[in-house]
């Protein structure tokens, strides 16, 4: 476990899946990894998550937890609802080392998860004292109940294809911690001692998409956290992601979005001092 003692709770432990987008729906759409471990918890609606290039569909009262530094996706319809659950790495905190999807039947195991997130969400909220123990007592309680429920299902089988990709986005996720982008498709590939064509049917067939579009949706991602969150020029995000020039990183940019990186960081801008009016 990582020794790393969880700091004072605030308001953005939990928020609504919406809230935690931040109304944009790239921030969870696109493949990303994060520094603290993250539970969703999707209590109305539909959507769709992809954790280690494995693609599950998500319905009404499934809860997804994922452990820090795991790349992952989640989209979901206008309709969807939810809370999310931010923590960080404790060794307080018995969070799975691989990602967990439990799909919650049952109505009185409905309402002990989300007796939890309210619990945690009400002491970062409310600020009392010793809110930072309580909240992870909360959390903790709640691991406890979703190892206990994992218990009652049947695990999954641990494929030969299932290792791979774990691998596959461990690497992409250790690129971004090194600040690079990890090279080609092919780099990759060899790193994980497969072929090119190897790797991209198995990525397609776990998830959906090719390995060359996970790679492609990772770094959408990093760049547009660096020019709409960080406020960082075009000419220094390509040098930070490897891009051979700042024209090719704003031809990137422009065909995924539809709009060039000033026009991303100018909007942006705008809308944090609307929201701060």
């Amino acid at each position: 476990m990582n020794e790393y003692t969880a700091p004072h709770p605030d308001q953005s432990t939990v928020l609504t899946i919406s809230q935690r987008a931040k109304g944009v729906p790239w921030r969870l759409g696109l493949a990303h990894a994060r520094a603290q471990h993250m539970l969703i918890w999707v209590t109305r609606g539909a959507a769709r998550c992809t954790v280690n290039a494995q693609s599950s569909a998500i319905s009404s009262h499934n809860a997804l937890f994922v452990p820090a530094g795991t790349l992952f996706s989640f989209t979901y319809e206008s309709s969807c609802f939810g809370q999310t659950v931010a923590l960080p790495p404790s060794d307080r905190l018995d969070w799975p080392d691989e990602p967990m999807l439990l799909r919650v039947r049952e109505s009185k195991a409905q309402l002990t998860l989300t007796h939890y997130v309210e619990a945690i969400q009400s002491e970062a909220y409310d600020a009392k004292p010793l809110s930072r123990t309580a909240a992870q007592a909360h959390a903790q309680l709640m691991m406890v109940w979703a190892h206990r429920y994992l218990m009652s299902q049947h695990a999954a089988f641990d494929k030969a294809a299932q290792r791979l990709m774990r691998a596959f986005c461990s690497l992409i996720v250790q690129s971004e911690a090194q600040d690079t982008e990890g090279g080609t498709m092919a780099d990759f590939a060899a790193k994980l001692g497969v072929t090119p064509t190897h790797l991209a049917r198995v990525c397609k067939a776990s998830c959906g998409v090719s390995a060359a579009d996970l790679l492609t949706q990772h770094s959408l991602q990093r760049a547009r956290r660096l020019l709409e969150d960080e406020g960082l020029k075009a000419v220094d995000i390509a040098k930070r992601l490897g891009f051979s020039t700042p024209a090719y990183f704003t031809r990137f940019v422009k065909s995924h979005t539809g709009e060039t990186p000033s026009t991303l960081r100018t909007k942006a801008k705008a809308q944090r001092q609307q929201n701060q009016m």
